[in-house]
């Protein structure tokens, strides 16, 4: 069995333009393989995102799953998700409909 770390991260702009990592909170996963950690965050993850609640909850920008050697084998971007759901939501309701609704 191995430990994964699960690390819920916030972008913080720094000058010049650059973003910089800040660890929120940070969890330990034991598993057998790095396949069913990342299954499991990513479900925790979309959950999360999904909830009524999350624009009141939901206080980091990315979650990145690191092996035991401190390796990044998975990264979870909120922009990700919400970009994901309006390409889902535009793909059925049609693009058109979409755009009127924004303009």
């Amino acid at each position: 069995m191995a430990i994964y770390r699960v690390r819920e991260v916030k972008f913080i702009e720094t000058e010049g333009g650059h973003v910089k990592l800040k660890p929120l909170r940070e969890y330990e996963r034991e598993s057998s393989d790095a396949a069913s950690v990342i299954a499991e965050v990513s479900r925790f993850f979309e959950m999360e995102l999904s909830s009524p609640k999350a624009l009141d909850v939901v206080d980091f920008d990315e979650v990145i799953v690191l092996d035991e050697k401190g390796a990044v084998i998975a990264r979870f971007g909120v922009a990700d998700f919400w970009e994901k759901e309006w390409n889902a939501v535009a793909a059925k309701a049609g693009s058109e409909k979409v755009d009127r609704l924004f303009r």
